[in-house]
């Protein structure tokens, strides 16, 4: 049976069973985390490295082959040029030859050295100097004299004599194979009169050169000029276009000693380069990719095949493995959906002694604690409702009250007022003329401090400097703190921008904080109020030298009706902190017992354009 086969019954399983699918998934992870992939990681460093050294070697040898044979074509070079400057050295009928034909005065050797006996004589060199296809005589102005050719060589038309003392390339105009020139110089009486060059035929290179069609198994060799582009190709089945830099020549950082590119049928191939000394060319050698590196790749597709075998097995493993806990498990699931649906009496079954079996057992333990909490939450939130509309009752009548009273207290507070203003200065009558409007005044604060809280008003936003809301609540404040002996010291940054805010809700909460801070410090001590922005908030804090707030009080005191003085609604803060929240802020207190509080207020700031004010520096 095939693997597919047997794999039939695994996915039909997994399809019918989700649990049973993520477990087996988790499970191959697992196993492939701690074996799959140290093994895949290893093998995959070893293969990296392999490579890289094969392929350091690779180049090395390469390296060296090119550098060898750089040195044998330079020999060559020299050996051929020498052999040419050694019939050119001290001969007295070619120099003679070349200044007559020139038209000079060559005297009796001039009637020798003809046109004809030249040509014989070059004819006759050709038999010694093997190596070249057709010698020339040229005059100092490179016209050519006379000319020999080998039988059977030289093509037609080959280009006029170069400079002595250079192998130089012939005419590169066309995307014919080059020629080459080996060219020294004719003196008479140590004077220059000519010149005599050997012509070389592109496809007579390899043998002038002495250059093998393979240097080593399928190494080859190509030599290139100052310009990239090819002069000689070791094999003629490579192909070449002359006119076409070699791939070496184009690789990044210019030609350098080793490249890596495609040849022309497409194949990989990796080379290296040398320079030939006394000549503007580079001999490269190049071997296939897939010759020098083929046994690296086999190992790799023999690694890669073990792997896929090795992970097939790891499959089934993890399947079998899944297979034999996936049971209870997926009982175990469903029961949990059981209890999540709200059946707090779902139930499972353990048998077995093992990990999974205590899961079950602490499921069960699980299931009869949630009953019993599921009914104390019950019991609780049924409570929580009913004292939430018990308070939103008494929230209601309180604001009803408050309104009631408010405009008694007005009338009583004016009818007070009027009073004491017909009986005047009385001293047994004002002191309690004075408590009464004192009395007066704090009912009116506690119902208009009600009022705030059950029916808070919506910010209505403006833009604002928040420096003025400083100033507005400085000026109410200022007269209590002056007398209760405070100083006040006020810190605005400089160039505070423009904010949307609800000027006179934030002052007042600026106020409450403020009225609280002169309330908790004792005479001769200090409050600061700051304020500045950021790139997002605008932040005004106010902080006391009083008396702090215990840990304990610090978790309440943005509790309605909290308080720790016997005068006060204990609103207020709750009431600030309202305020804050619904501009987008927050507020955050800091106190230690003894040494004083800090509250900050932070509001987003949405910035818009403002007026140029100078900066401040207030002190009060």
């Amino acid at each position: 049976m095939s693997i597919a086969a047997k794999l039939l019954p695994l996915r039909s399983w997994i399809a019918r069973n989700p649990v049973g699918r993520r477990l087996s998934r988790r499970l191959l992870i697992w196993f492939s985390v701690f074996s799959l992939v140290p093994l895949i990681a290893t093998n995959t460093v070893g293969y990296m490295q392999s490579q890289r050294i094969i392929e350091s070697l690779v180049y090395r040898y390469l390296h060296a082959l090119a550098e060898v044979e750089a040195r044998h074509v330079q020999d060559q070079v020299q050996r051929q040029q020498g052999a040419l400057e050694l019939i050119a050295s001290g001969n007295e009928f070619l120099g003679a030859g070349a200044l007559a034909m020139s038209g000079g005065a060559a005297g009796e050797m001039g009637e020798i050295a003809t046109h004809d006996a030249v040509h014989d004589y070059f004819v006759a060199k050709l038999e010694e100097l093997s190596g070249f296809d057709a010698l020339r005589m040229y005059s100092k102005k490179g016209r050519v004299l006379v000319t020999a050719v080998r039988a059977g060589t030289l093509r037609p038309d080959v280009a006029g004599a170069s400079q002595p003392g250079f192998f130089v390339l012939a005419s590169r105009s066309t995307h014919e194979p080059p020629r080459f020139h080996v060219v020294v110089a004719l003196r008479r009486r140590g004077q220059v009169v000519g010149y005599m060059g050997g012509i070389i035929e592109s496809s007579r290179l390899q043998a002038f050169l002495e250059i093998p069609p393979h240097l080593a198994g399928s190494v080859h060799s190509i030599i290139v000029d100052e310009f990239g582009r090819p002069l000689f190709v070791s094999d003629p089945a490579m192909g070449v276009d002359y006119m076409r830099p070699h791939p070496i020549s184009v690789q990044p950082g210019g030609r350098a000693a080793h490249g890596r590119y495609q040849d022309r049928f497409g194949a990989q191939v990796i080379a290296s380069s040398a320079s030939v000394l006394g000549t503007p060319w580079t001999f490269v050698t190049e071997v296939p990719e897939s010759a020098a590196l083929g046994p690296l790749r086999t190992l790799r597709r023999t690694s890669a095949i073990l792997e896929a075998v090795f992970v097939l097995l790891l499959a089934l493993a993890a399947w079998f493995v899944a297979r034999s806990i996936v049971t209870p498990v997926r009982k175990l699931a469903a029961a949990a959906r059981r209890v999540a649906a709200g059946d707090m009496s779902a139930r499972v079954d353990v048998h077995e002694a093992d990990e999974v079996g205590e899961l079950g057992a602490a499921f069960n333990e699980m299931t009869v604690a949630l009953a019993q909490a599921s009914a104390s939450v019950k019991q609780l939130h049924q409570q929580q409702i009913e004292r939430a509309q018990q308070l939103a009752t008494v929230g209601e009548l309180a604001a009803g009250v408050a309104h009631e009273i408010k405009n008694p207290v007005v009338g009583i507070s004016n009818g007070l007022d009027l009073v004491q203003r017909r009986l005047g200065s009385d001293p047994v009558i004002s002191p309690i003329m004075d408590e009464m409007t004192r009395q007066i005044a704090r009912i009116d604060a506690a119902v208009k401090d009600l009022l705030s809280f059950a029916r808070p008003s919506t910010p209505t936003l403006a833009p604002v400097d928040p420096r003025r809301i400083v100033e507005r609540a400085l000026r109410l404040v200022e007269p209590g703190a002056a007398n209760a002996g405070l100083h006040v010291d006020v810190k605005c940054q400089p160039n505070m921008p423009v904010a949307l805010l609800d000027e006179e809700l934030i002052t007042q909460a600026l106020v409450n904080v403020l009225v609280n801070a002169v309330q908790a410090t004792a005479a001769g001590g200090k409050i600061i109020v700051r304020a500045r922005a950021t790139d997002h908030t605008v932040e005004f804090s106010v902080s006391d030298t009083g008396r702090g707030i215990t840990p304990e009080d610090l978790a309440h005191i943005y509790k309605p009706f909290f308080t720790t003085r016997h005068s006060g609604t204990g609103l207020g803060l709750s009431i600030t902190r309202d305020t804050v929240e619904r501009h987008g802020g927050r507020m955050q207190a800091q106190s230690r017992l003894g040494r004083g509080s800090t509250f900050t207020i932070t509001l987003p700031l949405e910035r818009v354009p403002a007026p140029e004010a100078a900066d401040t520096e207030v002190t009060v």
